[in-house]
């Protein structure tokens, strides 16, 4: 039986969100592991926002990770568990798949960029908070 109409335009949506997903996902989930790694954690800068919006998430080391609309950088469910409950209460959707080998290597980057920041003398946590 041939797809309806209704069904292609779906088929059409959907992939479409997942390739913009992909593209667009990775500068995104960049942005929000430099401050990870800068901080330790997420900063809010929109409650509300945060709070009514779902987080995309990915599993990483035993851990769960985040990021929401109202927070840059990652929320983690071991590290803040009370931030990921407050801002993951709208839903929890999966991140693009990938995304832990990503954090993997944007972590692995920014360690050795920073390694290299201090042997000239400079520091990632000085020039982040500049």
């Amino acid at each position: 039986m041939p797809l309806t109409t209704e069904e292609v335009k779906q088929i059409a949506t959907a992939t479409a969100d997942e390739v913009m997903e992909r593209v667009y996902g990775v500068p995104e989930l960049a942005f929000h592991v430099a401050e990870h790694v800068a901080t330790g954690h997420g900063i809010v800068v929109d409650r509300a926002l945060a709070e009514r919006t779902p987080c995309k998430c990915f599993t990483y080391d035993s851990d769960e990770y985040a990021w929401s609309p109202g927070v840059v950088g990652l929320i983690s469910k071991r590290k803040t568990p009370a931030d990921f409950e407050a801002f993951c209460k709208a839903g929890k959707e999966p991140a693009s798949p990938g995304a832990a080998e990503r954090f993997t290597k944007l972590r692995g980057a920014i360690g050795e960029a920073h390694e290299e920041w201090e042997k000239k003398g400079e520091g990632l946590p000085g020039w982040w908070e500049a």
